[in-house]
């Protein structure tokens, strides 16, 4: 059984919404930096207490002392003699405000963003490996205990280069918790509900943002927000046992055993929900419909092709049971299901079908057999009875030693293939053919474009966008009512449009939007409330079709790439999209905030991608590959769905169908004959 076979149920809708508090943890630290870096209004007291200038004190003269001012833009900053002092309204407390981030000390601020950044970037590459190498759950729960620690470190830090370490380690494991939990949850369902599971993980990651708003509006305090961001974490401790690591993933790894226990638990615990009345009602509508199970007997079916019958039944009825004739009639059940077959369609022919290889032909005069009520009596000729039995008996004695070694020979060369195709299997997953190789480093390149485009060019919308209310926490949440809409709206296009479609119009879109921003500087003068509308408008788009590209596109790349390289394909294309998310403000900043070339470039990059976009397979309704194979067959052919039960179990389901119906009856002591239209 897959997962794909597997029916949903409340334990794993459960799954959804615990796993959906990682994201929430995950989002309220990425967006922590918004609340740690404000900066409120501060003045530079002069030395008479009478005079105050808010802000970096500014001299346009030339005269520049080393010992209190710098140059800045051609102009003269004179530092405060004395001491900035914060002017906050309700208490509210920073990291600039603690260590004074301001002025000429102001870069540090920026410098705590980027630190943390990397700190995703090497998050992303790491624990994208080890997810691949150990598995989902157990990286999954290293980074969420780890990063929940960090988090608490940084309560009682005083020291900004120990603050800086600790964000940047906090940056690091919280991507690990990202990218496994995001992982492990889609490898949880089947693939008509993949687009369902993305969108809610998308609305978990807005009411982290929602959740961090209400907190910083409550807790004016950096610190103790860091206390409380933590408690989500801590709440983790009393489920996180009962999540199971990614059957997909076990299977594909040939841990089968492990893989099976996943599925039970998951099925177990699905049964758990239902409630015991509901759970008798439900036994007792099975047994109703079920078919009544028999004793298992030795059986021994007959074909009147053959000369005497009845040797084959003498035969059955002196073998001795053993477990060589157990294991003998197990290896030979799937062909007498097969001979049932071919004898049941055709309904003139009569009983008739021999199992036993045990012939004997040196039974001069045959036992004759009656039958009556389900009883057998065996009748022999009085003479020479005790010589023929004794015959019967040797050959019976032969015959089974032949078979047996015949069964442990076929059995050692059975194992002895399953061994070499097991090594053969291993061997092709970890190094897969050229070809597989050629197509892996395409989508690689495709996919690692597409992150590159969009993260530049929402990093340059989040650079320029100005708020929309001046109260921080509310433009905050507007910004999160924006993105909650945009994954309820993507759920209903990705589900009816796919996904190569969407992705390729969002960015052209991006591609679009970023060239008429950079187009309206080169305008002539127009009203000066026209271009800045405009700009706001265009901007606020922007932001729109970057979410939507960045919803659509992390769902796209779990689709796209097998299972054993999965999450190290996820971390690679992190590392892409946070390089260009941290080099964008640098590159800003030394074409001296010359803008318009950068929206140009973003806008081409884009409209790039949206052209390679029609090189990638659509995945919509394809089962997650496993391999490079299923890989290669992504929006070409469906991937068959194996089947649920073993070969045993649905044969032997078949042979009791067919033995239970009409015109097969029970003679008893292991016989079962079928009489035809005259019989008595």
């Amino acid at each position: 059984m897959l997962i794909e076979d597997l029916k949903v149920g409340c334990f794993q809708i459960a799954l959804l919404f615990l796993l959906g508090i990682n994201y929430m943890i995950v989002a309220m630290s990425h967006n922590l930096s918004v609340y740690h870096n404000y900066t409120p209004k501060f003045y530079c007291e002069s030395s008479d207490g009478v005079n105050k200038t808010y802000g970096c004190v500014s001299n346009p003269s030339n005269n520049l002392n080393s010992n209190s001012s710098m140059m800045i833009n051609n102009q003269v900053l004179t530092f405060c003699t004395s001491e900035y002092i914060f002017s906050t309204e309700y208490g509210e407390r920073s990291t600039v405000t603690d260590w004074g981030l301001i002025c000429e000390r102001s870069y540090l601020k920026d410098l705590s963003v980027t630190i943390y950044y990397v700190g995703v970037l090497i998050g992303a590459w790491i624990a994208g490996i080890l997810t691949d190498r150990i598995g989902r759950l157990p990286v999954l729960a290293l980074c969420l205990y780890t990063q929940g620690t960090m988090a608490v470190a940084t309560y009682i830090v005083q020291s900004y280069p120990v603050f800086l370490a600790l964000r940047g380690l906090q940056g690091v494991f919280a991507q690990g918790l990202q990218s496994s939990t995001y992982i492990l949850v889609l490898e949880l369902f089947p693939a008509k509900f993949r687009t369902l599971v993305s969108s809610v993980m998308g609305v978990a990651w807005v009411l982290g943002l929602l959740l961090l708003a209400i907190l910083s509006y409550i807790i004016p305090d950096w610190r103790i927000l860091q206390l409380g961001v933590s408690v989500p974490t801590a709440t983790t401790v009393l489920y996180i046992w009962i999540i199971p690591d990614s059957p997909r993933w076990l299977i594909a790894k040939g841990k089968t055993t492990e893989a099976d226990i996943s599925l039970e638990k998951i099925g177990n615990y699905n049964n758990c929900c239902c409630g015991n009345k509901s759970r008798r009602e439900l036994v007792a509508e099975n047994s109703e419909n079920a078919t009544p199970i028999k004793l298992e007997r030795k059986s021994q079916i007959f074909s009147n092709d053959e000369k005497d019958p009845t040797e084959s039944e003498a035969v059955n009825l002196l073998t001795p049971t053993t477990s060589s004739n157990r294991s003998s009639r197990r290896v030979s059940l799937k062909v007498i299901s097969q001979n049932l077959e071919k004898r049941l369609s055709n309904p003139t022919s009569e009983t008739l079908i021999e199992t036993s290889d045990v012939k004997l032909d040196k039974v001069e005069e045959p036992l004759k057999r009656i039958s009556h009520c389900g009883s057998d009596v065996i009748s022999p000729n009085e003479e020479n009875q005790e010589e023929q039995i004794a015959r019967v008996e040797y050959q019976i004695i032969d015959n089974n030693l032949i078979s047996d070694e015949k069964i442990e020979s076929t059995e050692v060369k059975n194992e002895e293939k399953a061994e070499t195709k097991e090594v053969s299997n291993s061997k092709i997953s970890n190094k897969c053919c050229s070809s597989d190789n050629k197509l892996f480093i395409k989508y690689g390149m495709i996919i690692s474009c597409q992150w590159l485009s969009v993260s530049v060019m929402n990093s340059l919308i989040i650079r320029f966008l100005p708020n929309v209310v001046e109260n921080r926490h509310i433009n905050f949440v507007i910004g999160g009512i924006l993105e909650l809409t945009i994954y309820v709206v993507i759920y209903f296009i990705l589900s009816r449009h796919g996904r190569r479609l969407p992705m390729g119009v969002c960015q052209t879109l991006n591609s679009v939007i970023c060239i008429v921003i950079a187009g309206l500087v080169f305008l002539p003068r127009v009203t000066a409330f026209w271009i800045g509308s405009m700009k706001i408008i265009l901007l606020l788009l922007g932001k729109l079709t970057a979410v939507s590209t960045f919803a659509i596109i992390y769902l796209y790349t779990i689709e796209l790439f097998p299972t054993v390289v999965r999450a190290t394909s996820l971390g690679l294309c992190v590392i892409v999209s946070t390089i260009g998310s941290i080099s964008t403000p640098y590159i800003l900043l030394l074409a001296n905030n010359a803008s318009t070339g950068l929206f140009i470039f973003a806008g081409l990059l884009c409209l790039t991608s949206s052209l390679l976009c029609i090189a990638l397979p659509e995945t919509l309704g394809n089962y997650l590959p496993d391999n490079f194979q299923d890989m290669r067959n992504l929006g070409k052919v469906e991937l068959i769905k194996s089947n649920n039960m073993d070969d045993g179990a649905s044969e032997r389901e078949i042979l009791r169908e067919k033995l239970f119906s009409e015109t097969w009856v029970d003679a008893g002591n292991g016989i079962i004959v079928n009489f035809n239209e005259n019989k008595i």
